[in-house]
């Protein structure tokens, strides 16, 4: 693909501007309101919050960005103390017994 020239002249791009190269750096996933489009999601890398809207505002211009609500965690699963082993071993422990032959 060929170098494409920057076409919004609103746009601020470059390092410090709309990213970081710090070493102490985490993503935040942000919700980027686009005037006439809707909404995105967007993983944007930055040290802190406030750092990291600043950097979505700066690419994506005219744009209204949102922190969106923490998800709460998925509930940890309940695991059967009876599995197919077990039970298809008391299975047939019961048809022995019946049988006559246990």
């Amino acid at each position: 693909m060929p170098f494409q020239p920057q076409t919004d002249p609103e746009q601020r791009l470059g390092e410090g501007i709309s990213r970081t190269s710090a070493e102490k750096t985490k993503l935040f996933e942000l919700t980027v309101w686009l005037p006439g489009q809707g909404a995105m999601r967007d993983l944007v890398r930055a040290e802190n919050l406030k750092q990291a809207i600043k950097f979505a505002e700066n690419r994506y211009p005219n744009c209204r960005v949102e922190v969106p609500p923490k998800t709460a965690k998925k509930p940890k699963l309940a695991r059967s103390h009876t599995g197919p082993k077990l039970r298809q071993r008391l299975t047939a422990k019961t048809v022995e017994v019946v049988n006559g032959q246990g």
